[in-house]
């Protein structure tokens, strides 16, 4: 390269890195103005609604992966190759795909590195997966047809078919159907089919080139880096070797399973975030497996003990729940990474509505106790909560009884409340009732698209008179005086979800239209079973 052509890229790129350093205050206010539009036509509106294998698919992700397959289309230069050269282009476009799918043991940790929710990180994954698999079956389809004879007895060829069929069954695999029956079977079978693709990729590979079969070198070396990464910082985290294991005590109420993780050390844990547990004790199998779980407890401070919601669904849950019920393993050994996952910034949102149905409750208990020790301490503007809980029955709700009863008690500041509690069961007796002032329990569904309006018009936002307001407490208040005390219609609405699919797809549309209006609408990483 021409030293004169080198000293122009350095020169431009520090010019161009200076004025985007520069224009970055511009540049946010220029997305906080696009976001509402960009929000309503294309983040959610969907093209194809949510079915039982397929969807939901909104505007966004359909224009995001024709950007993709455009991308990688480009790559093939069908304008300047022969077909043989687009066959073998294919197979290394296919190898490319691969790295971030072989780059991590976990996908929470490089979900974490690269600060993206794990839906959203899940989503990249399968896009590349399904990219790295048609091309692979392009370059295969290609290479058959451009020789005279494609022979199995020879390795290289076998060793193809063998790695193409294993990226094949892997998206076969992936679909729902036979994802639900056995969550750990297919996470198991998925891992060893994509190391058998990885396996056979290399024999098909030529030796004799460096590439390309460095991308594979680099795949593994990424693999390895980060299983060296996260093996330490689960030690660190754990204190393994200066404290000792945490252990955990389970419990159940109510259908429900409850674990206390005692820590051997403090742990700084945010609203919202996970972690990935692993008890080896809990059943033949179990210590190979490790599973996300919400953290329902929040301090201020790092905490001592991890309290966990959990819903027995089947494989380790279901073993959990009859572990509590038996009382074995009562206090068993245990290990963990994280924490994992973002926290949602509620500390500006005036109005905040939280949307739960059964155990989705756990994803926000966390937020409830964060947001009412901020208005006590008076760190927040939140003036109203409002949570909403659809059940199918009231077992659930008395299992989580007494964790909204603690939340319930801190709400007192000034012999006053922020949070309302509104209970809605689908069993067929139950009847209104209420339970003091800001908890009810209604019959029926939620009628979710009345209540997220009223809370738009800020109905019930009480405006707070100036004159008992503490002058000389430093609040978040001061902001309410310069705008003359706004009311929930002139300010933000929060709302977060944590529900079925049904649950998501009609607050999804409904905030849609109030956009404009202030709305931020959030779906929570942990969602419950339908």
């Amino acid at each position: 390269m021409d030293i004169s052509l080198v000293y122009a890229i350095v020169m431009g790129g520090s010019f161009c890195l200076l004025l985007l350093i520069n224009g970055l205050p511009l540049i946010a206010r220029l997305v906080r103005y696009l976001s509402p539009f960009v929000s309503k036509h294309l983040i959610y509106r969907y093209i194809l609604h949510r079915y039982r294998l397929l969807g939901p698919w909104s505007r966004a992700d359909v224009l995001v992966q024709l950007i993709y397959v455009a991308g990688n289309i480009c790559c093939f230069e069908f304008w300047d190759t022969t077909i043989s050269q687009v066959g073998l282009r294919a197979g290394t476009l296919a190898m490319i795909n691969l790295i971030p799918l072989f780059a991590v043991p976990h996908l929470s940790t490089l979900a974490d590195l690269l600060g993206v929710t794990l839906s959203t990180f899940r989503q990249i994954h399968r896009s590349a997966g399904v990219m790295a698999v048609m091309l692979t079956i392009f370059h295969l389809l290609v290479m058959i047809a451009s020789q005279p004879s494609f022979p199995l007895d020879l390795a290289q060829n076998k060793f193809a078919v063998i790695g193409a069929s294993s990226l094949g069954f892997i998206i076969l695999l992936s679909v729902s159907l036979f994802r639900r029956l056995s969550y750990e079977l297919f996470l198991r079978t998925h891992q060893a089919l994509a190391a058998l693709a990885a396996y056979t990729i290399w024999r098909h590979l030529p030796s004799e080139k460096a590439f390309p079969r460095a991308y594979l070198y680099i795949s593994a070396g990424l693999f390895l880096l980060m299983c060296i990464v996260q093996t330490y910082m689960v030690i660190r985290q754990n204190g393994v070797f200066r404290y000792g294991c945490a252990r955990a005590c389970i419990t159940h109420e109510y259908g429900a399973v409850r674990v206390r993780i005692q820590l051997q050390k403090p742990l700084d844990i945010k609203a919202g975030q996970a972690i990935n547990l692993w008890i080896p004790s809990v059943s033949f199998w179990s210590f190979l497996q490790s599973h996300p779980f919400v953290v329902i407890s929040w301090a201020e401070k790092p905490q001592d003990h991890l309290d966990l919601f959990i819903e027995p669904r089947r494989g380790l849950t279901r073993e959990l729940l009859y572990h509590a019920k038996n009382e074995h393993a009562m206090n068993p050994l245990v290990l963990f990474s994280g924490p994992h996952g973002k926290s949602i910034p509620m500390d500006d949102c005036e109005n905040i509505l939280m949307v739960a149905s059964g155990f989705g409750i756990a994803a926000h208990l966390p937020y409830l106790k964060q947001l009412i020790h901020g208005y006590n301490a008076r760190e927040v503007r939140a003036r109203r909560i409002h949570l909403v809980w659809q059940v199918r029955d009231i077992d659930v709700t008395i299992a989580a009884q007494s964790l909204l009863n603690g939340a319930l008690n801190e709400d007192t500041l000034d012999d006053g409340w922020i949070l309302a509690i509104s209970i809605y069961c689908e069993s067929s007796d139950i009847g209104e009732k209420s339970f003091g002032k800001r908890a009810k329990v209604y019959p029926g569904k939620a009628p979710l698209r009345e209540i997220l309006q009223a809370e738009v018009a800020g109905e019930h936002i009480e405006k707070k008179p100036v004159d008992n307001i503490d002058w000389d407490t430093k609040t978040l208040v001061e902001g309410e005086l310069e705008s003359g005390g706004k009311t929930g219609k002139d300010s933000q609405l929060l709302v977060t979800v944590s529900g079925t699919d049904d649950i998501r797809d009609e607050l999804r549309s409904v905030a849609r239209g109030h956009l404009t209006d202030g709305v931020c609408f959030f779906e929570l990483d942990y969602q419950p079973s339908q």
